[in-house]
């Protein structure tokens, strides 16, 4: 494995469009217009679909193939570049809006499927590059921080779309669809997101404040590469964490479900508008303490995966006892914004989203603490962001039964957490720091390559 294209002879002026902190808000700026707007629709419940399980079976369509293309993705996009990997994966988002527009309108599955098909095999590249540029091309100092800045713009997506929902819906006191209008304002913002993929720099060409650059490396062939992912997989420390990846976003499809049944239209707009804002605080608390160099790196990532746990732990049994009053009901009840069982309902959905996000951008840091350099983290990004995109088309499979028992979702949701705990503590034990190569700009100036560095 050699590295590649790294600058040699005097060290040029740096620019603010190389720098970290632009790269940043390109990848940001994707986030915000693809899945950022996705999420929106998901916030409404089935999609703003006034029933759950066409669009449940959906999601699970897209999150299947995503979870296929997004392991290969990881060394896809080392050979083609991030900036292509996420050129590709921007393309996919609208024309899964334009599917749940049509679904909306003409009642057209068939269009929805195939907008899914082509969203999940685009989400592949998208996350896969994605992942790797949020963590990869920050210092691992800084990276928890920039983590907690990519959740709050993916968060603002759903946030600005949950106001559009919220303006468009907002005298909807009843269970149903939504406006089709709503479908139209997302899908132009969706377009958005490939013209800004377009102005990420390459790895290569990108600057830090340290004065390290970033280290890739290519294996020599295409079947290198996929048996490079190969081996990561099977390696004990993702095996170990294999549990966690599955279950970090298990918790989506079934609130999905939860909006839809027991909230009104509007009950829902505000939650997609609202629910956002739980991420954005949890990502900035667990970024404070992972980037917090006074305590040790074990003893940080062993205090916020407690945290984590706990809190899911909480919502999960919270879950069960709000279920089964639901089920004890003669009729399920559907919550209107600020009315009686409204707050203690929402609440619920709350705390997932504050609990999910905070889960989901930690172990984006525990994989980042272990990958050598860019490419190696490009495998490891897309083995987690394709194992928890399986444990979605299992949970959105589930949701796509219209008889469906809430305990079974809630069950797994509750076990499999629990499930994770010890497998994931041990791989936080052994962790005594960052595995990443470090070659500063000087050095390479200097010696005119990097030759010599070897991954630990």
């Amino acid at each position: 494995m050699s590295f590649i294209d790294e600058p040699t002879g005097p060290i040029k002026s740096h620019s603010i469009w190389r720098s970290v902190p632009f790269q940043i808000i390109v990848a940001c700026g994707v986030s915000f217009t693809a899945p950022g707007m996705w999420d929106a629709l998901g916030g409404l419940g089935a999609g703003g679909a006034a029933e759950p399980y066409a669009v449940s079976a959906a999601n699970a369509l897209v999150y299947g193939l995503f979870s296929v293309v997004c392991v290969a993705a990881g060394a896809i996009n080392n050979r083609i570049g991030l900036k292509w990997g996420l050129a590709l994966g921007a393309i996919g988002y609208p024309l899964y809006g334009a599917g749940l527009y049509t679904n909306n309108v003409h009642s057209t599955t068939w269009f929805m499927l195939f907008g899914s098909a082509l969203c999940g095999i685009s989400a592949g590249f998208f996350w896969a590059a994605e992942a790797a540029i949020i963590i990869g091309y920050p210092s691992p100092g800084d990276r928890a921080f920039y983590l907690a800045v990519w959740q709050t713009a993916k968060a603002a997506g759903p946030i600005v779309g949950g106001a559009i929902n919220l303006g468009l819906n907002a005298n909807r006191k009843t269970a149903g669809s939504v406006s089709s209008a709503t479908y139209i304002v997302f899908i132009v913002i969706m377009c958005l997101g490939l013209p800004i993929a377009l102005c990420l720099s390459p790895a290569r060409k990108v600057w830090r404040k340290d004065g390290s650059i970033v280290v890739t490396s290519m294996a020599p062939t295409w079947a290198a590469e996929f048996k490079a992912v190969g081996r990561l997989i099977v390696s004990r420390r993702i095996l170990l964490l294999l549990p966690a990846f599955f279950i970090s976003y298990f918790y989506n499809g079934f609130v999905s479900t939860w909006l839809t049944q027991y909230f009104t239209v509007r009950a829902r707009a505000f939650s997609s508008f609202f629910t956002n804002f739980a991420g954005i605080f949890s990502s900035f608390i667990i970024a404070f303490l992972l980037d917090n160099k006074k305590l040790h790196i074990k003893t940080r990532a062993r205090i916020a995966f407690i945290a984590i746990v706990t809190i899911l732990v909480g919502t999960w049994i919270w879950a069960c006892v709000l279920q089964q009053q639901f089920y004890d009901m003669p009729e399920p009840p559907v919550h209107d914004w600020f009315t009686g069982g409204f707050g203690k309902s929402y609440a619920l959905v709350f705390f997932w989203q504050f609990g999910g996000q905070a889960f989901q951008q930690f172990l984006y840091w525990l994989v980042g603490q272990y990958a050598t350099d860019l490419s190696n983290l490009s495998h490891h990004t897309g083995i987690l962001r394709g194992m928890e995109a399986l444990g979605q088309t299992v949970a959105w499979a589930m949701q796509s039964e219209g008889n469906a028992n809430h305990f079974v979702s809630i069950g797994l949701n509750f076990g499999i957490t629990l499930l994770c705990i010890a497998p994931t503590w041990i791989v936080l034990s052994e962790l005594e720091g960052s595995h990443e190569v470090t070659v500063m700009e000087e050095e390479v100036h200097t010696k005119g390559d990097v030759e010599g560095v070897h991954k630990p």
